[in-house]
């Protein structure tokens, strides 16, 4: 009922828009949101010579209100915060997805963003793919369309990784699909559903993931329109198991115990995301009726091709190049589904990524590698500045409860940092901190608490940290400057790892370059006022007005 009379009002809107010689938004039937996983806003600058000419980055270049100055405003750049962000409209405080895991003081372990195990998957045996939104603090973009238009509004989340589909779409959508490597298809959880849909269920029994056994993935352009920032072989890039660091890239036979893995490094796998799209939006008849429909889609192969070969690699810009042409099929699907009527697509990205330290160096900058060593070893180094200034806790007992990257947890329960002695202590962790010369900045929660709003990579922190999740003392590393094996990778509050595209594109957009900074948060409550709903409730940031006709 409720939706129904917001659509009366437009009407109305309409009519008088008409009657005034205004011309009136129509409102779309069906929102498309793409998540690029690792795609900063510098691919597409950086590339553009690259681009197809009928490809998705033309048209956002002349049809799509193009965002140039889009950061993450949270200080961890990572797959799960960055994909909670986009359509809750909010950042990790408020949210509550710190990291893809953190830790949980009353078990004593890792906690996975998404796992649950009230609810097992549905398609596999795997005890790991127990899945749900429900450590998904805030409420997103599609649980005010289901609750706007009373349940007939359809939701649903499609990406390569269950993390990315499951925290966009929300607590109320219909479903949400990811990959299973140990079964080589497209599974869900029983928090959706107790069966898989019969669309599905065929998409995997026709062996669509399977059919890429044995190919290789080469280079589509002429070599020389490749920009040779290092050699193709180089000696940063990680050499895949059973895949190699050059083109081509020949993929083992489908029954090969890694093919999956080395799968999940090719544009074959966005291939086969966009193909579950694809069948879920022709079988769920989205955008076809009255009520408007919500599909979110995440690409998660450019972030384990740039994880693997790093940002400059003849890799990132072969997928690059795939991405661009596989939207573009995406677009034409939609337009030939919906025949004609309204639809709207926005794309941003959970993160960028960092040069390959080894490579910086090159470049006379500050790169790095693992510059505090072994991370297990912090945790003695802080027990024994905290015990040198605070003396010795009782026997058995300890100040340091654990580190993580970017957080260290206290024992907060124990005696011994009880009342002030806490804020004591978190002080003196961060001094500690910040006097390793590869830290830049390290805040305590204790500030980041008392504090309203900040500027700067303060408030990177102090929107990073979650009241019930978080540890005491949250740091980061200097630019260039990583943690892990990886070739390359992101995390940090820096521009490289901050500056992500958004593009609104469609239905209810007005088209243009924009220069205002916002983040990908804003793109929640601006769907949410293209369609006429309720921005989510746990909303920080409004509308992003410019873009909306």
């Amino acid at each position: 009922m409720l939706f129904a009379v917001r659509r009366l009002l437009l009407a109305l809107v309409c009519c008088f828009a008409t009657s005034t010689g205004l011309v009136a938004a129509e409102m779309p039937r069906l929102v498309v949101v793409v998540s690029v996983d690792q795609f900063p806003a510098r691919y597409l600058s950086l590339f553009r010579d690259q681009w197809q000419l009928d490809g998705a980055f033309q048209q956002f270049d002349q049809k799509g209100a193009w965002f140039i100055n889009c950061h993450h405003r949270h200080a961890v750049t990572i797959t799960a915060p960055g994909h909670a962000c986009m359509l809750t409209g909010a950042d990790p405080n408020r949210h509550g997805i710190i990291a893809n895991s953190w830790y949980d003081r009353e078990t004593g372990k890792n906690v996975n963003c998404v796992e649950d195990s009230s609810s097992p998957a549905v398609g596999s045996t795997s005890p790991g793919e127990a899945v749900s939104p429900r450590n998904l603090l805030a409420p997103t973009l599609g649980d005010n369309i289901k609750l706007s238009t009373e349940g007939k509004g359809k939701v649903f989340g499609v990406s390569w990784k269950d993390r990315a589909g499951v925290l966009m779409s929300g607590h109320a959508a219909d479903a949400s699909y990811w990959f299973d490597g140990s079964t080589g298809g497209w599974i869900t959880s029983q928090y959706y559903r107790k069966d898989l849909p019969g669309y599905i269920r065929n998409y995997n029994e026709e062996g669509a993931a399977q059919a890429f056994g044995g190919k290789a993935w080469e280079l589509s352009l002429d070599p020389a329109k490749y920009h040779l920032y290092v050699p193709d072989d180089n000696p940063y890039e990680m050499n895949p198991p059973v895949f190699g660091n050059k083109f081509p890239h020949q993929l083992p036979p489908a029954t090969h115990p890694k093919y999956y893995d080395a799968l999940s490094i090719t544009p074959f796998a966005n291939q086969l995301t966009i193909g579950a799209a694809q069948r879920l939006i022709e079988f769920e008849k989205l955008g076809q009726d009255e009520y408007p429909d919500l599909i979110c889609i995440g690409l998660s192969a450019n972030d384990y091709v740039g994880h693997a070969f790093g940002p400059h690699s003849l890799e990132v810009q072969e997928i690059t190049i795939q991405t661009d042409r596989q939207l573009a099929e995406l677009f034409r699907f939609i337009d030939e589904q919906l025949k004609g009527a309204p639809w709207t697509f926005a794309l941003s990205s959970d993160h960028g990524v960092a040069p390959i330290p080894e490579l910086a160096v090159k470049f006379k900058l500050p790169g790095s590698r693992n510059p505090l060593g072994n991370l297990a070893s912090l945790k003695p180094r802080l027990e024994e500045r905290l015990q040198r200034e605070l003396g010795a806790p009782a026997e058995g007992r300890s100040y340091v409860d654990r580190v993580e990257p970017g957080i260290v947890y206290l024992n907060v329960s124990i005696p011994e940092l009880a009342a002030d002695r806490c804020a004591q202590a978190q002080q003196i962790v961060r001094a500690a901190l910040l006097e390793m010369p590869s830290i830049a900045a390290a805040h305590t929660r204790a500030e980041l608490l008392a504090a309203n709003s900040g500027n700067g990579l303060f408030e990177q922190f102090r929107l990073m940290l979650h009241p019930r999740r978080s540890g005491e003392v949250l740091w980061v590393l200097a630019p260039y400057a990583i943690l892990g094996s990886s070739t390359a990778t992101h995390g940090s509050p820096w521009q490289y790892d901050s500056h992500v595209p958004l593009v609104f594109m469609g239905a209810g957009i007005k088209p243009g370059k924009y220069s205002a900074r916002v983040s990908p948060a804003h793109m929640g409550p601006t769907l949410a006022r293209v369609l006429g709903v309720d921005p989510p409730a746990a909303a920080t940031v409004d509308p992003a007005a410019e873009a909306i006709e």
